[in-house]
């Protein structure tokens, strides 16, 4: 498989970004979608890949819409794609509250149901769905990168991530 963006030749080393803003609101997120599979398509992601970065889109999407901004100030996501022959990224941004992902728990995946909190399970598949995750405040905004990379598999994700 082979990741090229639109206007530039396999081996291009610059590549083409594509960005779209959105309101932070859940009902925004079929818009999102709406976005990101025709690049992803135009890009070659496999069906595959581009379904488990639609689940890693929509679980960030939705965590900006619910904890970044408070209730009586709505704010937007940016959403940034760039594509080249080996790396498909997709940056979420956002101006709302600082997000710290090394602030988050571990899920513990031996407790029962009983056990386990409810929610917090979410980074933690984000990752999983994704060849690489990044999470960084730039510019005073939050910028979430999901990552594909044309090598990724499940055996070699498992193997990277200590999990199979």
């Amino acid at each position: 498989m082979r990741f090229v963006a639109r206007g530039h030749r396999a081996g291009a080393s610059v590549m083409k970004v594509v960005s779209r803003r959105l309101p932070a609101a859940i009902e925004q997120l079929t818009e999102a979608r709406a976005f990101l599979k025709p690049l992803a398509k135009q890009a070659g992601l496999d069906e595959r890949l581009t379904g488990r970065l639609e689940l890693a889109l929509e679980e960030v999407f939705v965590n900006v819409c619910h904890y970044a901004y408070p209730p009586d100030r709505p704010g937007e996501i940016e959403l940034r794609i760039s594509a080249d022959r080996d790396c498909f990224i997709l940056d979420v941004l956002d101006d709302g509250q600082p997000f710290d992902p090394e602030t988050l728990l571990e899920p513990d995946l031996s407790a029962s149901l009983e056990q386990r909190p409810i929610g917090g399970l979410g980074w933690f598949l984000t990752r999983q769905m994704v060849s690489e995750l990044r999470c960084r405040r730039e510019q005073g905004r939050n910028l979430v990168s999901l990552i594909m990379r044309s090598t990724d598999d499940e055996d070699s994700r498992a193997s990277s991530s200590g999990h199979g």
